[in-house]
C-alpha cells in the first residue's frame, strides 16, 4: 500500500507540472480535460481546452482574423512548454479543440506485450503498446479503428492501425511480434495483414472480435 501511495503521490506531482507548464493556454482557454494511462514504465497524457471556434460557418472576416490571432498567439506557448518539459515528445490537433499529447520519451527497455488476453469472444488489443513499438522505431500512430469494419451478420470486426508513412521492415517486425502472441490465443484464431501504411488485425473466423484497450 505505501508503494502505491508513493506511486500515486508521484503521478499527481506529474500532472501538475505538467498542467503548469501549459497555464497561459489554461488562463486564455479555461481549465482542459486531462487523461492518462501507462506507456511502458511510463505514462503518456492527452490535454483537450475546447477553442469554441467554428469555421465551417460564415461569420465576419475581421472578427474571424482576429479570432484565429488570438488562437495562434496561445498555441505558440506549445513550443514553449515543449521546451521545458523535455522528458516528452509533444504532438497536438487543432479542430474545434486544442488537443496535446504529451508521450515520455523514456518507456523501459524494448519488450513489448500487445495482447492482453481473450474473453466473451473479444481479443484485448493493447494499444498504447502497439502505439509506444512503432514510436521507438521512428513511427507514429495516426488512427485506429475498430467499429466501421463491424460485420453484424458473420459478428466480427477488424482492428486497422494506419501510421504516418510506410515503412516495410518496421512493420514486419511488428508482424513477426504480435503474431508469437496471437498463435497463443487457442479460443479463435487472428491474423494480421500490411495494405500501404495501414496494419490490419482481424479473426479468421465468425463470432470474434477485436477489443482496445490501455490496461
Amino acid at each position: 500500500m505505501k508503494h502505491l501511495k508513493r506511486f500515486n503521490e508521484s503521478k499527481e506531482d506529474e500532472k501538475l507540472d505538467i498542467l503548469d507548464n501549459f497555464a497561459y493556454i489554461t488562463d486564455k482557454l479555461g481549465e482542459p480535460s486531462i487523461g492518462s494511462h501507462g506507456y511502458g514504465t511510463g505514462t503518456k497524457w492527452n490535454l483537450s481546452w475546447d477553442i469554441k471556434l467554428d469555421l465551417s460557418v460564415l461569420q465576419e472576416a475581421t472578427q474571424l482574423i482576429q479570432k484565429l490571432k488570438d488562437i495562434t498567439e496561445e498555441i505558440d506557448d506549445v513550443l514553449s512548454a515543449a521546451d521545458r518539459l523535455e522528458n516528452y515528445n509533444i504532438n497536438m490537433s487543432l479542430t474545434n479543440s486544442l488537443r496535446i499529447e504529451l508521450v515520455p520519451k523514456d518507456t523501459g527497455d524494448n519488450t513489448f506485450n500487445f495482447i492482453k488476453g481473450y474473453e466473451s469472444r473479444a481479443l484485448y488489443v493493447r494499444i498504447n503498446e502497439v502505439e509506444r513499438f512503432f514510436n521507438s522505431r521512428g513511427l507514429r500512430v495516426v488512427k485506429w479503428d475498430n467499429e466501421s469494419s463491424y460485420d453484424e451478420a458473420n459478428q466480427t470486426n477488424k482492428l486497422e492501425i494506419s501510421l504516418n508513412k510506410v515503412d516495410n521492415p518496421v512493420t514486419a517486425e511488428f508482424y513477426r511480434l504480435i503474431m508469437a502472441e496471437l498463435n497463443l490465443i487457442k479460443d479463435r484464431d487472428y491474423q494480421m495483414y500490411v495494405n500501404g501504411n495501414n496494419v490490419v488485425i482481424y479473426p479468421d473466423e465468425e463470432k470474434a472480435y477485436i477489443e482496445v484497450t490501455t490496461r
